[in-house]
């Protein structure tokens, strides 16, 4: 879990504070399946009424979405589920920017030599 949190907030000091709220919502979706924004509000003991745990609430969410959390729009209510596909996106993209960037592109060593 700890690897999948640093992917998600990093390791700055304020990020990691976020860690253990955020593995509870981990948690619970992974039980449940799908939870309403609400229902993960109350769980987390945040009003979404006030500002600063609103604030708090997305600061929460937000790193998640593209990575592991997809939202899902039923009527006025927002419910958030886990994906393990859009993580493996995620990875995979990484995988070829890493790829592009650390090694040698064999493809443009062979049209180097066969222009010569």
């Amino acid at each position: 879990m700890e690897e999948l949190l640093y992917i998600l907030y990093g390791n700055h000091p304020k990020s990691k504070k976020l860690y253990t709220e955020a593995e509870r919502i981990i948690n619970a979706l992974r039980e449940k399946g799908s939870m309403s924004r609400d229902e993960l509000s109350s769980m987390l003991g945040l009003d979404l009424n006030l500002p600063t745990n609103k604030k708090h609430f997305y600061n929460l969410i937000s790193p998640m979405f593209n990575v592991v959390l997809v939202s899902e729009h039923h009527g006025k209510t927002v419910y958030y589920r886990l994906s393990y596909d859009m993580f493996r996106v995620y990875i995979d993209n990484i995988r070829r920017k890493a790829k592009y960037y650390l090694l040698k592109n064999t493809d443009n060593q062979k049209e180097e030599v066969d222009n010569q």
